[in-house]
């Protein structure tokens, strides 16, 4: 029974961390949205502004923020149902009691993960 709770532990930490990496490493290549420009013209001088649409870097920053929230979700649920097949397997309390540690345990990486997945988003660009 020890087993198959730790195995489903670290099935559930490697999926979270891979269902995590995808759209993070998506959004880690660089490349911003296109950034169009206008001209302004003085009597003397002509100067280049760049004018970058915000609604894309919000939007970009928002879809990236619902896929590391599913990926908690995702995580959340893959525990409980490992924590139900373990505790309706277990025989003793020490069984019970290993599978509830191991629920915790997974509870526990998949806010972790989360925290570190969304302390690396950063602050939502500004409107």
């Amino acid at each position: 029974m020890k087993k198959f709770a730790a195995r489903g532990v670290a099935a559930l930490a490697i999926v979270a961390s891979l269902a995590l990496m995808a759209p993070m490493s998506a959004f880690a290549s660089g490349t911003r949205p296109s950034v169009s420009s206008t001209t302004t013209s003085t009597s003397s001088t002509t100067t280049t502004l760049p004018v970058k649409p915000k609604h894309l870097d919000l939007a970009a920053y928002k879809q990236a923020r619902n896929a590391i929230n599913q990926a908690f979700k995702y995580a959340v649920t893959s525990a409980q149902a490992v924590f139900q097949a373990a505790r309706n397997k277990a025989t003793t309390a020490a069984d019970r009691s290993t599978a509830r540690a191991a629920y915790e345990l997974a509870l526990a990486q998949a806010a972790a993960t989360r925290d570190a997945g969304l302390t690396s988003l950063g602050k939502p660009p500004s409107r």
